[in-house]
């Protein structure tokens, strides 16, 4: 089972007994956990968490609501060293629109810029660290899991080229190697979006959070680097 799918099991068992404990509608509990990046910090700590009790799962999620932290750290693996974001460096057709595109999983950041590295014939690449704090003033939309939603979001973004949306950040599962091809033959329209869902199920996916405004870079703080030969 992949790391999305085990995270989605996790989380929404979570959303429920959360609801139960607390006397609260399963819709309240998804707002509640979004608004304290819940279902990103289950992601990033996922190795331990599946590791423990329900009972500790919950006893993690309860803390971090009550700490209330809205900062994450992220990661932008490249070839290149920089500090200011440019939006129009950005490739176009990518999955959400044109854009910054981050991750909640370091490891993830370094694999990508190694890979760029190679095709670009890099001799360093870097893992740049930033600090988002999330803010009601963004148009946030998020992606809890591969569903025809996701797919069609992706479908628009990659055949239309630019940015499809009005979103300042958009947060979701990835469409990388090991995904592409199923993406590309919903986009051709040689399967229908449950076909895809259902042979999406089966692949290990990562995660990205992608910045489309200069609004959205305002509460991306730059912290730091790694540097790779």
């Amino acid at each position: 089972m992949s790391i999305q799918s085990d995270t989605e099991i996790l989380s929404v068992t979570a959303v429920e007994q959360y609801a139960m404990m607390n006397h609260m509608h399963v819709e309240d509990v998804f707002e509640l956990f979004h608004q304290h990046q819940i279902f990103e910090k289950i992601i990033l700590q996922h190795e331990y968490l599946h590791q423990v009790s329900m009972d500790e799962v919950m006893e993690f999620i309860c803390k971090e609501i009550q700490n209330n932290q809205h900062d994450l750290i992220l990661f932008h693996g490249t070839d290149v060293d920089f500090t200011n974001i440019r939006l129009d460096k950005s490739h176009n057709k990518r999955d959400f629109g044109t854009g910054f595109y981050t991750t909640i999983l370091e490891k993830q950041a370094e694999e990508w810029a190694y890979r760029l590295s190679l095709r670009n014939h890099s001799k360093s690449y870097y893992v740049m660290k930033f600090l988002f704090t999330e803010n009601s003033d963004l148009k946030i939309k998020r992606f809890d899991s591969l569903n025809k939603e996701w797919l069609e979001f992706i479908k628009e973004n990659r055949s239309q080229g630019g940015l499809q949306h009005e979103f300042d950040v958009v947060i979701g599962p990835v469409a990388d190697d090991s995904t592409m091809e199923t993406v590309q033959l919903y986009v051709a329209d040689i399967l229908t979006a449950d076909e895809a869902v259902n042979r999406l199920r089966y692949n290990k996916v990562n995660n990205q959070i992608s910045f489309h405004t200069k609004k959205a870079l305002e509460y991306l703080s730059f912290i730091g680097r790694n540097q790779y030969e």
